[in-house]
């Protein structure tokens, strides 16, 4: 026993350090290819072309798409004679905004969202049209400089930037040139009311510079209502919906805090606590510049408006409240002449107040297909009321 103790005692001690050996590694997996990163590109051509089919505007941002695309998009247009606002031709896409009889295209080769596209080309409508004055093909053709600086300043490559117009100012240069009055659109002489301004006011291009110019801070209102009426035979009104918007265009300097009161007696129909007299509405949104904490109990909107035009506030009435709310009343007649012809009598009555006008007014009426002909003259007496 004795000598079995004095072996232990002179064995070495065990290594605490070491490591136990190392179990055998799995075999290896094969290899996977990496995974491909998505397409980058949004847009690849931009066009802006004149109602007759010519270029005006033309970039070709990544050389994706031949430059015949125009050419084929036209060629679609008189295809169809209704052609989408969007679609697709041996994988190249399409999307397209008219406005003033000019289009406004883009193209890709890319899974983009329509609904994105869309909205961009408007908001480029809206940004010409508040540095030239006014949106027509002269007045493109005579700015051709300054449209190019705004379509490089709003893309890059195929990518959107910045289509605001308040912040495209500080990079922005060129001045607009002058267009004539010849090329906008001309009224007829009304009288009107002392504060009202002549709806060419608005026909001229923000200042690209706030100091140094002796501009006017200006801001025009108007209000635009899209009314849509269906009646019967009888003359009664079946269907009825106002859709209505409240339209600025601000030439203010600096970013000045505005109070616009509405009508005390509006309500929203959504809160229930519509009355008699009351101007009811069914739906309202507003541009995101609007602070609303003073709308609810004093029907004030209170705003820093941005440069240029905008819509301020969006409305809906969805059903007929009163007959007034009729600004006119079209009455038909149809009958025959003989076993070939027929016809159509159209009485269009004004239900608004004789102080008030109505300029520019078109009656329009479709006929059967199957017409070779049709003659349109007024009555003696129509002429002059």
């Amino acid at each position: 026993l004795a000598q079995r103790l004095r072996a232990r005692r002179a064995a070495p001690p065990p290594d605490l350090t070491a490591r136990p050996a190392p179990c055998p590694r799995p075999p290896a997996l094969p290899s996977c290819p990496p995974a491909q990163s998505p397409a980058k590109g949004m847009l690849s051509q931009l066009f802006i072309l004149a109602p007759n089919g010519h270029t005006i505007v033309h970039k070709d941002y990544r050389g994706e798409v031949p430059k015949e695309a125009s050419e084929v998009f036209l060629r679609t247009l008189l295809e169809k004679s209704e052609s989408a606002p969007v679609f697709c031709i041996d994988g190249v896409n399409y999307l397209c905004v008219r406005k003033n009889g000019l289009f406004f295209l883009a193209t890709t080769v890319h899974n983009v969202s329509p609904a994105f596209i869309i909205e961009l080309l408007t908001q480029l409508t809206k940004v010409c049209k508040d540095y030239i004055g006014v949106l027509n093909e002269e007045s493109l053709r005579k700015n051709f400089t300054l449209i190019y600086e705004l379509v490089d300043e709003i893309m890059d490559f195929g990518y959107p930037q910045c289509a605001a117009t308040a912040e495209l100012q500080a990079f922005v240069f060129n001045e607009p040139a002058p267009v004539s009055s010849s090329t906008q659109i001309r009224l007829p002489t009304l009288k009107s009311a002392p504060k009202t301004m002549s709806s060419r006011a608005v026909h001229k291009p923000i200042a690209l510079r706030d100091a140094g110019r002796g501009e006017k801070n200006e801001i025009f209102v108007d209000v635009i209502d899209r009314i849509s009426a269906t009646f019967n035979a009888s003359g009664q009104v079946r269907t009825f919906s106002i859709d209505g918007s409240i339209q600025m265009k601000s030439y203010l300097s600096g970013s000045p805090e505005l109070h616009l009161a509405l009508n005390d007696e509006l309500v929203i129909s959504s809160s229930g606590k519509a009355g008699y007299g009351a101007i009811e509405l069914d739906h309202v949104n507003f541009h995101e510049c609007v602070q609303l904490d003073k709308f609810e109990n004093e029907r004030m909107l209170v705003l820093e408006p941005p440069h240029g035009e905008f819509v301020l506030m969006n409305f809906h009435i969805g059903s007929l409240r009163h007959e007034g709310q009729i600004p006119f009343r079209v009455t038909p007649v149809l009958s025959p002449i003989s076993d070939y012809k027929q016809e159509l009598r159209l009485q269009v009555r004004a239900e608004f107040a004789e102080k008030f006008h109505g300029a520019n007014v078109k009656v329009t009426f479709t006929v059967p297909k199957s017409s070779s002909g049709a003659t349109v003259e007024l009555a003696p007496q129509a002429k002059g009321q």
